[in-house]
């Protein structure tokens, strides 16, 4: 499967015509994650947003202090780090993958741009962080 393909099977990506597809596939990086690595840092700045092919990764606040926590965890076609794309803000949690994993990333990814042209993924990023924050919350109960 190309990166068009997988990308084309994301739900923030739904909307978007092929030939934009193909645009954002060709920007698309692969990487190979072992058990263990840590994909994204949480404090640390970083303008990629990941696609996960393959295997599986936790999401850790806190990771390597006392109050570290696992809040999450995502599986093949879910996205993540689109929130540090749209703030500019730095990580507000780790991922690491819990077995050998596959990613696409999209880096310095001009989200606001995708946005004016597709609306609807605005509705998409909401959904998908009030989700989160929902599981999260429901977490610290």
């Amino acid at each position: 499967m190309d990166n068009a393909e997988i990308i084309a099977r994301i739900s923030l990506f739904s909307m978007f015509k092929k030939r934009d597809i193909k645009r954002i596939a060709k920007r698309a990086q692969l990487h190979s994650y072992k058990k263990g690595d840590v994909i994204i840092k949480e404090g640390e700045r970083d303008g990629r947003v990941f696609i996960l092919i393959e295997g599986k990764a936790d999401v850790i606040i806190g990771m390597g202090t006392a109050k570290e926590k696992k809040v999450g965890m995502f599986g093949p076609d879910n996205y993540f780090g689109e929130m540090a794309v749209l703030d500019d803000y730095v990580r507000t949690a780790s991922i690491v993958a819990v077995r050998n994993t596959q990613a696409l990333s999209l880096d310095h990814w001009n989200i606001r741009d995708e946005i004016a042209k597709y609306p609807s993924i605005a509705i998409e990023l909401i959904q998908t962080l009030s989700r989160r924050l929902r599981e999260a919350h429901g977490q610290m109960l």
